[in-house]
């Protein structure tokens, strides 16, 4: 089978990764030559994803399409179905999750809890919004955001204007309720398409700068919290009869929690299911797109501490001191074959596992600490 990935970036590349035991052929279309995905696959094609020519002469050779974002255009999705090729997600997904509003919309008609949230058109709609549910409030734009790029933090009515200036490049907004959560959660659902689904545990995200520094898998949501979170997302991949790993983020106080956003494909929060769990998201999202049973979402190991490894300075990416790294026990380097660092920017992962918990905490922090890439 010839599976094709529109994006090569780490998702698509830890994919690859996962999935070349199965003998399967990967095609890639990335916006760059030699990108994270096509380092490992010779059928890397380089050309724009939201070019409508390119996606349907790259879809050609492939028996299947699947993608590793979110910001293809749905109807680019549409016209390569209509040429006959099976897309998952499929462009109905893409075109009710890309767009935030519209999402939020589809989760609340399906009695999924979301913060209050309303369409923005002007400067007019937010002090009205602020009048009923006060400061500070999120503005989003609706599509195109991605690790906080894309909210911005309205205090008071002075920020208004600022914040839909810094936003509106982006293209329309929206705005949110402020939530005074307790923690943030997140967890990854996968569904075949003949409708088997399985939850992966659900897990803590810490942000650092509203990009996610820490996921924490531990048994702390076991019970409750945990029926909860996995009836809310077997209900929305029913629903929207959904194919493949969709990522889902909440905000949580005691026993409460609101769904904040989907994400399409294998997710961030996910990346620790590689050692964590006995089947990753990213092979078990290449085994739902072809229709395959799926494999065991449990924890593999008491507690799974990821890190991710963010960019810290501007240049070239040269990664040193891996081999203090990886003389810790239970310690697992991922490096994306990125070649250009910058702040702020994804460049890798460490994924510890550890009984005490504590423990995998001081490793992790410590073995990222070491690295320079």
């Amino acid at each position: 089978m010839k599976i094709g990935i529109l994006g090569g970036g780490q998702l698509a590349r830890m994919i690859i990764e996962e999935c070349n035991k199965y003998a399967f052929e990967f095609h890639v279309l990335s916006n760059e030559k030699n990108s994270p995905a096509g380092q490992i696959t010779k059928f890397e094609t380089e050309g724009d994803w939201n070019d409508e020519k390119t996606l349907i002469e790259f879809a050609k050779n492939c028996d299947i399409i699947t993608l590793e974002n979110e910001f293809i255009d749905h109807k680019k999705l549409k016209a390569i179905e209509d040429t006959g090729k099976k897309v998952f997600p499929c462009s109905e997904n893409i075109k009710l999750i890309q767009d935030k509003f519209i999402q939020k919309k589809t989760l609340q008609a399906n009695d999924i809890p979301v913060a209050e949230f309303t369409e923005v058109k002007d400067l007019s709609d937010v002090k009205k919004f602020a009048e009923e549910f006060g400061y500070p409030l999120i503005l989003k734009s609706r599509t195109m955001g991605y690790d906080g790029k894309g909210n911005f933090t309205v205090n008071t009515e002075d920020d208004i204007t600022k914040g839909i200036n810094e936003l509106k490049e982006r293209g329309e907004l929206m705005c949110e309720r402020f939530v005074n959560f307790e923690k943030e959660i997140a967890t990854q659902v996968v569904r075949n398409t003949s409708g088997e689904i399985k939850v992966y545990p659900v897990v803590e995200t810490i942000q650092k700068d509203h990009i996610c520094e820490l996921v924490i898998s531990s048994g702390q949501f076991e019970g409750q919290i945990e029926s909860k979170v996995n009836d809310i997302a077997k209900k929305i991949v029913t629903e929207l009869n959904y194919t493949g790993v969709m990522g889902i983020e909440m905000f949580l106080n005691g026993n409460e929690f609101l769904v904040n956003e989907l994400a399409p494909r294998v997710h961030n929060s996910g990346h620790y299911t590689i050692e964590g769990t006995y089947t990753s998201q990213f092979e078990n999202h290449i085994r739902a797109v072809m229709d395959l049973p799926l494999g065991n979402t449990n924890r593999s190991s008491a507690n799974s501490i990821m890190i991710n490894l963010l960019g810290k300075r501007e240049g070239e990416s040269r990664l040193k001191r891996a081999g203090v790294v990886l003389a810790n026990e239970n310690t697992y380097l991922h490096m994306y074959g990125k070649k250009q660092t910058r702040h702020g920017r994804k460049m890798g992962h460490i994924t510890v596992l550890n009984n005490e918990i504590q423990k995998g905490f001081d490793t992790a922090y410590t073995a990222a600490a070491e690295l320079d890439f």
